[in-house]
This record gives structure tokens, sequence and C-alpha cells, in this order.
């Protein structure tokens, strides 16, 4: 199931919660003018509160915000780690004549292994790789090419998790400069 479908599911189960307890608090009010029994309308209200309860809590377990957009949680840690590890293997090549450092080759391989393991498409683990031996086999690697294949592999993630087009590429500009913090 994607994310947006669970989170439509989530927000009418919470939705029907609060209309079931707003539904017990008239009926509560209606028994307590006609001097009923509240019982009934208190059963009604406290169903409607855990309605709405287990509709938080499932939100809170399965979904986190990345750029103030819902994507789940497995997804938000496979951002934030690709995010990261594109950065790291940046993070000795700002540096003009300065050879990459073992953590940073070791952070592009962490790239392509993510690509590789998030199922992306083939296009996408080719532009991994190229930007791996970009980073892993070239005395001055060029970085251009490695930001514009990072930038690449970014919109092609989005386009698969996110839907709108529109907000995919507002998280993958977010994303690429995460990538790229520190090496403009």
């Amino acid at each position: 199931m994607s994310a947006s479908t669970e989170a439509i599911i989530i927000e009418i189960v919470f939705s029907l919660g609060a209309l079931v307890a707003v539904g017990g608090l008239v009926a509560l009010l209606v028994a307590k003018t006609k001097h009923r029994a509240l019982r009934p309308a208190m059963g009604v209200i406290i169903s409607g509160a855990g309605l709405v309860i287990i509709a938080a809590l499932l939100n809170v377990l399965l979904f986190k915000a990345y750029d103030h957009v819902r994507v789940k949680k497995t997804q938000y840690y496979e951002i934030t780690s690709l995010t990261a590890n594109m950065n790291a293997s940046l993070a000795s090549s700002h540096a003009r004549h300065q050879p990459v450092t073992p953590n940073a080759k070791k952070a592009s391989k962490n790239v392509t292994y993510l690509i590789k393991h998030t199922e992306q498409s083939k296009a996408a683990v080719q532009l991994a790789r190229e930007a791996q031996r970009e980073l892993t086999h070239r005395q001055q690697p060029n970085v251009a090419l490695v930001k514009h294949n990072y930038r690449l592999i970014l919109d092609d993630y989005f386009q698969t998790i996110v839907r709108p087009d529109h907000v995919a590429a507002q998280l993958s500009n977010h994303a690429y400069q995460q990538a790229t913090k520190f090496h403009k």
C-alpha cells in the first residue's frame, strides 16, 4: 500500500472517530435534557475517542515528515541515509587538487548500495555506479558530473515514492540541497 493510501485511511479513521465522538456528545446532551441514562452516550463518546487515539498512534508510528511532507518512516530513513551519504561522498572533493578520502569513497559506495537495495530503476543504479567510479577511480573527480548524477538519482527516487509531481520536485530539491550542503 502506498504512503498516500495509508494516510487517507488513517485520516478517514480519525474523521470517523471525531464524528462518532461529536455524535456521542450530542446524544449525551439530549439524554441529559430528557433525563435519560447517560451510559450509552458515554460509550459512544469513548468509542469515538478510541478511534481518534488509534488513528493518531498509527500516524505517529507509520509516518514521519520530510520537508513538511508526510512519508513512510522507512522512506524517511532511506532519504536521510541517502542524502547523508551523498554529502559525505562529496566532503573531500570540494577543495581543488585534494584527493578523495577513504570515507568519501566508502560513502559513494553506500550511495550505490542504497540505490540498488531500495529497488530503484536501472538508470538510477547506473548513475550511482558512474558517480562512484568517478569518486573512487579518478585522482581529480569531476564533481559537477557527480552532483548531476545525484540530482537525477534524487529526482527519480522521489518520482517513485511521492505524488503529485510538484511535491516530488519539492522534496527532490530539498534532498539535493541536503546532499550538496557545503559543496557549492
